[in-house]
């Protein structure tokens, strides 16, 4: 049976396929934080775990559609003589990100 109108098509669905497809292409545009390989992260010396958090500056790498540095405020949670592993959250996000970086892209925060 045919409806005038469209009436009985399901327009809702086809609503939340846009949304849901909107809402994926804001995702692949995201920055996503590129940390070091636990390949470089071994090569760069022993590590070692902070008692209490240290508050820093830090160029992390992020990925686009390209790789971009952005200077962000994080906490070093652990080191190694070359590098850092680096903990932070996003704004409007409740879990933090962590990503290894090169000890001199890091800077101790003054607070």
């Amino acid at each position: 049976m045919n409806y005038p109108n469209g009436v009985g098509q399901n327009r809702r669905y086809q609503l939340v396929e846009r949304d849901a497809e909107r809402a994926g292409r804001a995702a692949e545009r995201q920055a996503r934080a590129v940390s070091l390989t636990v390949d470089q992260v071994h090569g760069s010396g022993p590590r070692v775990d902070a008692a209490e958090p240290i508050q820093v500056n830090a160029w992390v790498p992020h990925q686009i559609a390209y790789v971009e540095e952005r200077s962000l405020e994080a906490e070093a949670i652990a080191w190694t003589r070359g590098a850092v592993l680096l903990r932070w959250v996003l704004p409007g996000t409740a879990h933090p990100v962590h990503a290894w970086v090169w000890a001199p892209a890091v800077t101790r925060r003054v607070t």
